[in-house]
């Protein structure tokens, strides 16, 4: 029911999120150029709306049914235990209250519909055996149905039971925590992401099927081609090893002829090596000559550089001394100008102070200068606005006195012009 309902569920989410949607799309637009998997990543990381929260709740509430579900067969067939666990997690008040015997009566009338419902034999085709049949169903049904309820009202209970009994996988139930797992994971995403969010993603996955399609078609394009490429290579391959046989052939036929080159070249580089052992021997003589000549130069130039290399060390300890004498000289400068600096930074840190002083004392008479100024500004307005009012008035009453002027003048010049007509009237 609840897995029905859910789309009407999401409504409401669809009409809160899309407020500051426009701002939060540009920015992950700007992510998803350099991040592009975040765009199938919801922004939100946590439930505000409570029908998101509920249908959380639902699915959480149904696989923890569907665990209960699992430990149900051992739990109706160990009733020692059972007695023992029921004696663990509840209190002394509740066991007072024959809560035990409750319980063990309930885990016995299931084992008993189960082991009725195992063992009829159902017809279909007879009215009564598939009654029965339903019937069975249906207290099997409430049976568990009351077994979850006690479950989820002691939870205690439950986990001293699965400490007992260890872990259960039931084939069929564990695909079916898995599915429902699943489905938890998936829901959480679509009631994360935003109805702008969701288009998104679609633009992003469309944008992705297309890029594949094009790289498939280029990819076979590529495979045509390299195809291609390798039928050529091979002829080429071919074409290589067939030159490859015939240099070969070549070869060998050079090395068959090569043999009386090999040693005629042989005789005359002996001929060659000896006339040119006599010639280097005369060369070793003049060069050997050179040498002790280069030799007594060089003893000449190491004396002259000695001599030249101790009137440089002395000078270059005059200038080491001339340098330590101006570094202690410059230490001292500082150490001086140090101390003056100290001095006048303590000097700058009192004027502060007292600055601060001072500054702490006008403030009152700031903020009452600058309140004395806006009651001035405020009369002046109001002065103003007063004049303003009172010019407006003469006017009005200037123009009124006018109106009524002309009023009077007009009626009094409309009684003589009667007068004169009955005058006129009177004597004829």
């Amino acid at each position: 029911m609840a897995l029905a309902k859910m789309p009407n569920s999401i409504d409401p989410m669809k009409m809160g999120s899309s407020i500051g949607s426009t701002s939060v799309m540009g920015v992950r637009r700007q992510k998803f150029k350099l991040e592009p998997l975040k765009v199938l990543e919801p922004s939100n990381k946590k439930l505000n709306l409570p029908e998101s929260q509920r249908i959380m709740f639902i699915i959480e509430r149904l696989i923890k049914k569907i665990e209960i579900v699992d430990y149900i067969s051992l739990i109706v067939n160990n009733e020692e235990k059972i007695r023992d666990l029921i004696r663990l997690s509840f209190s002394e008040e509740e066991r007072n209250s024959s809560m035990e015997e409750k319980l063990v009566s309930m885990f016995q009338n299931h084992k008993r519909l189960i082991d009725t419902y195992n063992k009829g034999e159902f017809k279909t085709e007879d009215s009564v055996s598939s009654q029965k049949k339903d019937s069975l169903e249906h207290l099997i049904k409430s049976s568990c149905k009351d077994i979850i309820r006690v479950m989820n009202n002691k939870p205690s209970f439950f986990e001293n039971i699965k400490i007992e009994f260890g872990k259960i996988n039931n084939p069929q139930l564990v695909e079916f925590k898995n599915l429902m797992n699943e489905l938890k994971e998936l829901m959480n995403e679509r009631l994360l992401t935003t109805p702008n969010e969701q288009k998104e993603k679609l633009d992003y996955l469309k944008e992705l099927l297309l890029r594949e399609k094009a790289n498939n078609e280029l990819i076979n394009k590529l495979k045509d081609e390299l195809d291609v490429a390798m039928a050529d290579k091979e002829k080429e391959i071919q074409h290589r090893n067939d030159q490859i046989r015939r240099l070969d052939n070549d070869l060998k036929n050079v090395e068959k002829f090569s043999t009386d080159l090999i040693k005629r070249t042989k005789m005359d580089a002996e001929q060659q090596e000896a006339s040119e052992m006599k010639a280097s021997e005369g060369r070793k003589s003049k060069l050997q000559n050179q040498l002790n000549s280069s030799k007594q130069e060089l003893q000449n130039l190491i004396r002259e550089h000695r001599e030249q290399e101790q009137i440089l060390r002395k000078e270059k300890w005059k200038h080491e001394t001339n340098v330590e004498s101006l570094l202690s000289r410059y230490d001292d400068d500082m150490t001086k100008k140090q101390n003056e600096l100290d001095e006048i930074e303590a000097l700058y840190e009192e004027e502060k102070k007292q600055l601060q002083e001072l500054e702490e004392k006008f403030k009152p008479l700031e903020e009452e200068y600058t309140k004395i100024l806006e009651e001035r500004r405020m009369q002046e307005r109001i002065r103003r606005m007063e004049e303003e009012s009172l010019n407006k008035k003469i006017k009005a009453a200037v123009i009124i006195q006018s109106y009524w002027r002309g009023f009077k003048l007009r009626k009094g010049l409309f009684k003589k012009k009667g007068k004169a007509k009955k005058g006129k009237k009177a004597k004829k």
